[in-house]
């Protein structure tokens, strides 16, 4: 048995695996249930921007239409006088300005905003991963300015630290008060602050000042009753004291401007309705939606910075159904986020390549297969992020029956 623990790309892959996991049960349909309890992965990533450029245009040199005539009655040999030809002036090349991706709020890293908190008290040997790019959701986050933050550990795989700090004072105290009203204890870190704890973790959100920091463990192998649930509190508290203390008489860089596209004027799942039923196009006639998942994100900036279009089909739930047929498919549309398409995370255990969708400038197939695996086309169309998943991979055509359904929906992108 390997008992080394897991590192680099080994333990990326751990952190990506749980958070498909999360994505799956909060949007998993009837026909799968999911048994493991595991925490939600904010997904931020260094980010890639992508620009445009054109070709300038070559011109010849244009030929004189003027001639020099002979005099009638020359009296001495005429001195020749040289054509003047025109200069040719080059034309201006076009320039098109590359989309800026955008940058956290704040201006400190993970390492250097973490770095007076002991996170070997919340999970055993903690090693910092990256935060991930797989969903247009993750694209909001980034556009929210949301710096997200996580740790694995490498002794226990489902066991994590999740950080994230967001610019956003008002969202943060309504997100507190709505704890507390849930339940949740107030503690004295920051300006307003709520906590609460079980055997397996903590979940936290503190303002302070203009910041907004949600802070989240998750021990879940821990054995029962090894930490109690008043010092894994203490241990919180600490920790969100740590935090609050590193983000004094920091500023917030500029927000970021979205970039115009025409897919910004779809605001519900009946404006992504292709004319051909999804069901149909993807040989599973029983399809029902769309429906707009209701998910209830244990997090609060979650909630305030995703600006998704989301819509889902679902097989009903029938006892012993063939698993050929396609039981769900999720359409995210993202208006605005094409940069993030080319930014997508591209880890050794991802499964992709390159396919053409009628209507989009490029598209890309991704297979995720582990626990919580699942296939989807990326679409880049008219500068916005358009994803089409299913977590059923059962079926050989899936790729087919994945660009037929894209295809479908890009031809529903509103007249410019």
């Amino acid at each position: 048995m390997n008992s080394e623990p897991p590192t680099g790309d080994e333990l990326n892959r751990m952190l990506v695996t749980m958070k498909q996991n999360v994505l799956e049960r909060t949007t998993e349909s009837p026909r799968r249930k999911r048994n493991r309890n595991l925490g939600l992965g904010l997904g931020l990533a260094a980010l890639l921007a992508i620009g445009g450029g054109s070709g300038a245009l070559a011109l010849g040199m244009l030929p004189s239409p003027f001639q020099a005539s002979a005099p009638s009655t020359p009296t001495s040999t005429p001195t020749p006088t040289p054509t003047v030809r025109p200069t040719a002036t080059p034309r201006p090349t076009p320039t098109v300005a590359p989309v800026v991706a955008p940058v956290p709020a704040l201006p400190i890293d993970c390492a250097t905003l973490a770095s007076g908190v002991r996170m070997d008290l919340f999970i055993p040997s903690p090693l910092q991963g990256r935060a991930d790019l797989l969903l247009p959701t993750d694209a909001s986050l980034s556009e929210y300015g949301v710096l997200g933050c996580e740790w694995g550990s490498t002794e226990q795989p489902y066991s994590r630290v999740d950080l994230s700090v967001a610019s956003g004072r008002e969202a943060g105290l309504t997100a507190v008060d709505d704890l507390v009203a849930g339940g949740a204890r107030r503690t004295e870190a920051g300006d307003a602050s709520a906590m609460t704890c079980t055997e397996q973790g903590c979940q936290a959100t503190v303002v302070s000042g203009i910041w907004w920091i949600e802070f989240r463990t998750s021990d879940v192998d821990a054995t029962s009753g090894t930490v109690s649930v008043e010092t894994r509190a203490a241990n919180t508290t600490a920790a969100l004291t740590s935090l609050v203390s590193r983000l004094d008489g920091l500023s917030p860089a500029p927000s970021w401007t979205r970039p115009d596209s025409s897919w910004a004027r779809v605001g519900d799942c009946a404006a992504l309705s292709p004319a051909v039923p999804l069901g149909q196009i993807m040989g599973s006639p029983r399809l029902e939606g769309p429906e707009e998942p209701q998910n209830e994100y244990p997090s609060g900036i979650v909630r305030a910075s995703d600006r998704t279009v989301q819509c889902r089909w679902t097989l009903p739930y029938v006892e012993d159904a063939p698993i050929s047929e396609v039981g769900d498919v999720t359409v995210t549309l993202s208006a605005g986020s094409g940069w993030a398409v080319d930014a997508v995370d591209s880890m050794s255990h991802l499964e992709r390549s390159p396919v053409t969708v009628a209507g989009a400038e490029k598209a890309e197939y991704v297979c995720i297969h582990d626990e919580g695996s699942g296939c989807y086309v990326n679409v880049l169309t008219d500068g916005s992020w358009l994803q089409v998943r299913t977590s059923n991979t059962y079926e050989d055509s899936l790729k087919g029956l994945l660009v037929a359904a894209a295809e479908a929906i890009v031809a529903t992108r509103p007249a410019s």
